[in-house]
């Protein structure tokens, strides 16, 4: 019989995973044995998947984007070959991870799901030796996800993030940086950027579908000029809005590897967390690192 390790994080989004939890360890057990290690602190969760993964022949994990990213830093963390395959209940405010593969963002939905899954390898990014799921990114707004306290996310949801970029908007600066990227650098003012592997971001910015492949070794980043004028910030918007990469008002470039030198020291979000300030980041594409249970039928 499978022995099966399930991680989660009881104070994700709203907290509805701890209403969920019987129906979870139920359904799971049908699968395998089952051993529930809940987090209570920050590492926790990465802590868990080093020391396990040995133990167990799949990992599940339920919590946000933050919960995720612990545990994607404890696989990044075993060699490659040991790596066990890993499900995603998404249970935070936003969860575009689980957009991205099609994972039902409600519980129930997402557990009937897990059976009939398939494997998907998906790639895992590198930002100076942390490791980030699905976006590294600067500059405006970055600094929302993990600066809105949790206890208004669970009550407001994705409102939080809104209100709390309302107050972000007279601290918004131009930030001159160096992009290296597809052997070519590209120097300019910019008030954003973001290298990514998604659909979707903050559940918001679209990323155009048809570019974008989850497994191919390649990351989209989008990088936003600096508007000139109020007409500039509104086209700029829109084009973020709705996907549309090709614009005068924005950079797109899809690689493998980017270095990205600033003048001075800036901050960056991995995941909706903090990942630190850096005047240099050196971002790298690990190809098919990890195997996640993806729904055959997408949500």
């Amino acid at each position: 019989m499978s022995k099966i390790l399930f991680i989660y994080n009881p104070i994700s989004g709203k907290g509805l995973i701890k209403g969920k939890l019987s129906y979870i360890i139920e359904n799971l057990s049908e699968l395998g044995t089952v051993t529930v290690l809940p987090t209570k602190s920050k590492g926790d969760a990465t802590r868990f998947v080093i020391s396990n993964m040995n133990n167990f022949d799949m990992i599940v994990c339920s919590g946000g984007d933050g919960t995720l990213n612990e545990v994607t830093t404890g696989y990044m963390s075993v060699e490659a070959q040991l790596r066990k395959p890993c499900a995603y209940i998404p249970a935070g405010t936003v969860n575009d991870f689980a957009t991205s593969l099609g994972i039902s963002k409600n519980i129930t939905k997402c557990v009937d799901a897990i059976p009939n899954s398939m494997l998907f390898p998906y790639d895992i990014g590198e930002f100076n030796g942390r490791y980030f799921n699905y976006i590294a990114g600067f500059g405006a707004f970055t600094e929302v996800a993990y600066s809105t306290p949790q206890n208004i996310k669970n009550i407001l949801g994705k409102l939080a993030y809104f209100l709390e970029g309302i107050k972000q908007l007279s601290k918004i600066k131009s930030i001159h940086i160096n992009i290296t990227a597809n052997n070519i650098t590209i120097e300019n003012n910019f008030i954003y950027g973001m290298i990514c592997n998604t659909f979707s971001v903050g559940g918001l910015l679209k990323i155009n579908e048809r570019s974008v492949e989850l497994d191919d070794g390649k990351f989209e980043a989008i990088f936003v000029k600096s508007p000139t004028n109020p007409i500039d910030l509104q086209e700029t918007i829109n084009d973020l809005l709705t996907g549309k990469t090709e614009s005068k008002h924005l950079v797109y470039i899809r690689d493998s590897n980017f270095t990205i030198n600033s003048d001075s020291a800036i901050a960056w979000t991995l995941d909706g967390e903090f990942g630190g300030e850096t005047s240099t980041a050196v971002i790298t594409n690990h190809a098919r690192a990890i195997a996640f249970l993806k729904p055959q039928i997408e949500e």
